[in-house]
Order: C-alpha cells, then structure tokens, then sequence
C-alpha cells in the first residue's frame, strides 16, 4: 500500500452505512452526500475519533470551539443536525 492510499485510508472511518472522510470534510451515506455545518462535522470528527468513550460538554466545548464561549444551545444545534 503507497503512502498515498494509507493516508487516505485513515482519514476515512465508516459507521453503520455512513463514511466519515476527514481530510476531506465530507460525510457519506452510501454513494450519497450527506450535507452538514462544518461545527455539525466538527463534533462528529471528535465523536468519531473517540469511540466508546463518554464525551462530556466540555469535551465537546474544548474540542469545536476552542477559546470561544457558546451557549449550550449551540451544542444542541450541531448534536441535532446529526
């Protein structure tokens, strides 16, 4: 396997019938994309990147906003559209 392809083999995880490709920023169902807000992609990359452990709010806040204050409204908005 080049380079190339390990590169891009890891920046792809699936789940269930979807794909996440993160160096791409782009989210698949099947062969169709899935439309979401980059913030919506930014929580799920960490969701992703962190299987079966517990992500807490703060956790979340650290990882998609990081140095910025947001309500938590705005996480529920980013969860939601997942």
């Amino acid at each position: 396997m080049s380079e190339q392809q390990k590169r891009q083999h890891k920046s792809l995880v699936s789940f269930g019938p979807y794909r996440l490709d993160v160096e791409n920023h782009q989210l698949w169902r099947g062969v169709q994309e899935v439309r979401i807000t980059g913030k919506a992609f930014a929580v799920l990359r960490y969701l992703v990147g962190h299987p079966g452990q517990l992500a807490t709010k703060d956790d979340l806040f650290a990882a998609v906003w990081p140095e910025t204050v947001v309500s938590e409204a705005t996480l529920v908005s980013g969860i939601q559209e997942l």
